[in-house]
């Protein structure tokens, strides 16, 4: 009969983690079926990465934000500002930190105007982020075996699949807030966790679970001086770059980043519904990581993924925010998979090992992997007539256009009047912003072509433009041109023109 492994002339308590990281020997069972869980974590790997390569190199924008992402990046590249005036010629509105907008116009610098570049710089983010998923269980007590297998899981998630290859700003401040709270969580020296913390809100303003998640840890566990010193250090940095991009921009870093974000409208209902959906589909692994609780009065510093978890679901509701959509659930997978693995984890480490229950643990987790699974798909959107749209309109010898796909203009090198269109429009319907100037650009037909996505006679929801500007394109343009292309679906010249 195999022998047990030691913890000294103790027995150990239930819930006592091996100091050895080590199970006993007749968990052989457990580490072949935890063997099954790798493969099929590998395997979900292994498609998303099929998927990134199939994705990555497409030359058009496949969500709609990629488009101004780019376009704010081909302004950093040029030597141009990444929050000019909003209330001129042309309209931008950039509601994300700086540091996304620069890396991004480092990479347009370096390889030319692509989405190829930047999508590289968030796969790369993404993978950074399955990474430090796999430090951190380790460093909660999980072999390397099982660290591996939770972070692999991560990027099999089929959240993170769709996102992992477009250009989005999410998991680049996502990785910067991991690696913080893996320095926070690793390192006496906690202090280094702040300068990426500050660096993650920079990406996007939404990414304050991390940071709070380490404060309120150290409150509960009554370390108020470190408590108070890590909120300091956070806020005095944070409140430092604040005011140095107030001052390099005249003062309208505030209004791009913070007030134009803020004016969007949030349906309770609608993140209700969604949040809801997110809950349902991974059930298996939300009940896995709220098993986190029952260790915690064994080990105290396993609250810290619990706190983060909680603090992570509260932000998920913003998902009902109008235009937003499921890449507000990547930091709570995120999270799921790294408080998952630590449970995983202890649940192993306290099992009775002569029983057949626990072991369905991992093999549940493989199936659920399988399940998930989808086939790699080179065009997400189906759309097959982008190409020809991007080519017609970077062919057409107009330089000025008015897009909803806003990609097809930044990389054809030409002129748009308004560079976000939908949040442009939320200034206008919502603020009051005047929008006269578009509308007589387009009565006067100085605009040389318009790109939507639905015909102008049924776009009265204001959601992409004001109703103004939809009547004056149907008075003034007419269809001439149609493409399977998200957002690039119908093409209007100005009356008048030869075909």
């Amino acid at each position: 009969m195999p022998k047990m492994r030691t913890y000294g002339s103790r027995p150990p308590n239930r819930g006592e983690l091996n100091p050895e990281r080590g199970y006993p020997e007749k968990g052989a069972l457990f580490e072949k079926v935890e063997i099954l869980f790798l493969l099929a974590a590998v395997l979900g790997c292994a498609v998303t990465l099929l998927h990134v390569a199939l994705v990555v190199p497409l030359p058009y924008e496949l969500d709609f934000g990629e488009g101004p992402l780019l376009g704010v990046a081909v302004r950093v590249a040029r030597g141009l500002g990444a929050y000019p005036p909003a209330t001129q010629l042309p309209y931008v509105i950039s509601p994300y930190g700086p540091l996304p907008y620069y890396l991004a116009g480092l990479c347009v610098k370096l390889f030319g105007v692509s989405f190829t570049a930047p999508r590289v710089l968030v796969v790369v983010s993404g993978i950074w982020c399955a990474a430090i998923i796999a430090l951190l269980v380790r460093h909660w007590g999980g072999t390397r075996l099982v660290s591996l297998g939770f972070g692999l899981l991560y990027l099999s998630r089929p959240v993170v699949e769709f996102w992992l290859p477009l250009f989005r700003v999410d998991l680049m401040g996502l990785a910067l807030s991991l690696t913080g709270l893996c320095f926070f969580a690793k390192s006496r020296r906690w202090y280094l966790s702040v300068p990426f913390f500050v660096a993650a809100l920079f990406c996007k303003f939404l990414l304050v679970s991390g940071p709070l998640a380490c404060f309120l840890y150290a409150v509960f566990r009554k370390e108020i001086r470190k408590a108070s010193w890590f909120a300091a250090g956070n806020v005095a940095l944070g409140a430092l770059a604040f005011l140095w991009a107030q001052r390099e921009t005249g003062g309208w870093f505030a209004f791009h980043a913070l007030w134009a974000n803020a004016g969007h409208p949030i349906r309770l209902p609608g993140a209700v519904f969604l949040v809801h959906g997110e809950l349902i589909g991974d059930y298996f692994l939300v009940v896995l990581a709220l098993a986190l609780a029952y260790f915690v009065r064994f080990h105290p510093e396993v609250s810290l993924p619990l706190t983060y978890l909680g603090v992570s679901f509260l932000t998920c509701f913003a998902s009902g925010k109008m235009g937003a959509t499921s890449n507000y659930f990547l930091e709570w997978q995120a999270v799921l998979c790294l408080c998952a693995g630590v449970a995983y984890h202890f649940l192993r480490a306290q099992s009775d090992y002569r029983s057949l229950v626990y072991a369905l643990l991992p093999a549940t987790l493989a199936a659920m992997v399988v399940v998930c699974l989808r086939p790699p798909n080179p065009d997400p959107n189906n759309d097959s007539g982008c190409r020809q749209a991007y080519k017609y309109v970077k062919d057409y010898p107009g330089g000025r256009i008015l897009s909803e796909n806003p990609g097809a203009v930044v990389t054809a090198g030409k002129f748009s009047p308004v560079f976000e269109p939908f949040d442009w429009t939320r200034e206008v319907v919502d603020k009051g912003w005047p929008d006269t100037e578009i509308v007589n650009l387009i009565r006067s037909r100085q605009i040389d072509l318009i790109v939507l996505r639905s015909p102008a006679r049924v776009q009265s929801l204001q959601e992409r433009w004001p109703n103004s500007v939809v009547d004056a394109i149907q008075q003034n343009y007419r269809l001439v041109q149609g493409f399977g292309c998200q957002d690039a679906h119908f093409v209007y010249q100005p009356n008048g023109l030869a075909r």
